[in-house]
């Protein structure tokens, strides 16, 4: 490109950035581009046009050049190319409906496409069609093969509600594909209008409130993902409600209500990725060897400022709490512990988070790695081991049931316990009891004294030499006239023989009818 044309280019692009939306998109009818879209994504592709023009067509170039200058400054003479004569179409009568429609001042010249074998038709739309600002953020779990439907705008609905409508026409080859593998999907994208531009990458994000309806029929999917996480939703998997015949018109309705701002929304035929796929992926692809694990944890240990001890290794993962089948964990992580990658993928196909679930730090699915270290540990102990110690050094140890001390006999009881542990005999079960009642008891008829002697523990419940004394047991399974004859006593206070107790003036009270002291007589 000439330095010349090179600065017409540079001029024509300052004069389109003060263009209006409208003028932008007279523009882009002219040149039987896409007319949807932000006023940055309009700005790029008549940039764009420009550009092409300029290297491949030039008298195309001079009738965009002339047309842009006229939109942008419509009372000035029409536009002279100074690097090359003035293009001159061939006369063509000018219908009075384009008369018209022409912006004031602006001469309506015939498009260079236009011409005496096709006068009426239509200027070719470009073999590539911009997606617009919706280009979504990669997934692991799902690759867009191509769009199914246009982009279609929701407007900005603050107090009321509204709908759009996707229409999906499915060709003879893709509804074959759909029918034959299930990895085949057609989902629903959208993206909120913020700031979006062509170079853009939008994350998938539904209206608050929305509901989705396939052929009348209501898709029940999560349209939110996270609270506060932009980026955890997913899009709307529709293949279930899509009916896979060519031609047929499956109606995609989207309703939703109180939005601030604009979306965006289409369908799209995507092939999905299952979890397996991925985790056999991720031992295929480059690892974290062992020898690099052993070096890292040695040169630590040598760190003079570094105090390095043993640690203890879960062999669990922290997501599922299951033994890990797969130990894996990011490359920008600098901890030993790994987590199960079927697990971890699994979870981020459900919301994508992308953090680490040890340390928490920020993580994507390129920087996951297989640990041969923590492998080569899960492969050399039982499926019972849960985790394993590892010195500074890397050498690890597991610890067994049979490296756990077991105690036999009698448990020495110390100076802060208070309970009593009585043992019958070797190998019979530990009872542990309570502290029982002391030595002190209420004097009764002697068949209850025996009685009440044999149903107790040898030495009769032996008193408590610890630091607290036990508490006093009154027995109260005494009979309803004794309590009547006798008056209760005190808590707390020691009972002695019931006929020989004096009554004090504390405890004195006044005796029943029935009693010998109101001219009574005492029960048969």
């Amino acid at each position: 490109m000439s330095t010349s044309l090179s600065s017409e280019v540079a001029t024509l692009t300052a004069f389109i950035k003060p263009l209006t939306n409208p003028q932008l998109k007279d523009l882009l009818r002219y040149e039987g581009l896409q007319v949807s879209g932000l006023k940055a994504t309009l700005q790029f592709r008549i940039i764009q046009r420009i550009q092409s023009l300029a290297e491949s067509d030039p008298v195309s170039f001079d009738a965009l050049a002339r047309r842009i200058r006229a939109t942008a400054f419509p009372n000035t003479v029409p536009y002279q190319s100074p690097t090359r004569p003035q293009y001159q179409p061939s006369p063509v009568s000018q219908s009075p409906a384009q008369a018209r429609s022409a912006p004031l001042g602006v001469s309506m010249s015939p498009h260079p496409y236009s011409g005496p074998s096709a006068p009426l038709m239509k200027p070719p739309v470009a073999a590539h069609k911009s997606p617009g600002p919706l280009i979504f953020k990669e997934s692991p779990f799902y690759t867009i093969l191509e769009p199914l439907t246009p982009i279609v705008e929701c407007k900005v609905r603050e107090q009321t509600r509204d709908s759009v409508e996707l229409k999906v026409m499915l060709s003879q080859q893709v509804a074959y594909k759909l029918q034959t593998d299930s990895n085949l999907r057609v989902m629903v994208y959208c993206a909120g209008d913020s700031g979006l531009t062509q170079y853009t990458k939008s994350d998938v994000a539904f209206p608050h409130q929305v509901e989705l309806k396939v052929n009348l029929d209501e898709v029940k999917a999560n349209l939110r993902g996270l609270k506060n996480r932009p980026g955890t939703t997913q899009p709307a998997d529709v293949t279930n409600w899509i009916r896979k015949k060519p031609n047929y018109p499956n109606n995609i309705v989207m309703t939703y209500a109180l939005t601030q701002k604009k979306f965006f929304a289409l369908a799209n035929l995507v092939k999905q990725h299952p979890t397996d796929d991925l985790v056999s992926q991720l031992k295929t692809r480059k690892l974290i060897s062992k020898e690099q694990v052993l070096r890292e944890m040695q040169n630590r240990a040598n760190d003079s400022d570094i105090v390095a001890t043993s640690s203890v290794m879960s062999l669990k993962c922290p997501l599922s709490t299951l033994r890990i089948q797969v130990p894996c964990r990011s490359i920008v992580c600098t901890h030993n512990q790994c987590f199960d990658a079927s697990s971890f993928l699994e979870l981020q196909k459900q919301a994508p988070t992308w953090t680490c679930p040890v340390c928490s730090k920020a993580t994507s699915f390129e920087s996951l790695q297989v640990d041969q270290y923590v492998d080569d540990i899960l492969q050399s102990t039982s499926p019972d081991i849960d985790q394993v110690t590892v010195e500074p050094d890397g050498v690890w140890s597991s610890r067994t049931d049979s490296d756990a001390t077991k105690l036999g006999g009698m448990t020495p009881a110390s100076d802060d316990d208070d309970d009593l542990i009585e043992i019958s005999e070797p190998g019979m079960p530990v009872v542990k009891q309570e502290p029982g009642p002391t030595n002190i008891a209420l004097e009764r008829t002697p068949a209850q004294s025996q009685s009440r002697e044999a149903s107790t523990p040898s030495s009769a419940m032996r008193m408590s030499s610890k630091k607290r004394p036990i508490a006093q047991v009154i027995d109260l399974t005494e009979s309803g006239d004794e309590d009547e004859e006798s008056p209760v006593p005190p808590p707390k206070r020691p009972v002695s023989s019931l006929p020989s107790r004096a009554f004090s003036r504390q405890d004195y009270h006044i005796p029943p009818a029935s009693s010998p002291l109101n001219g009574g007589s005492y029960p048969p």
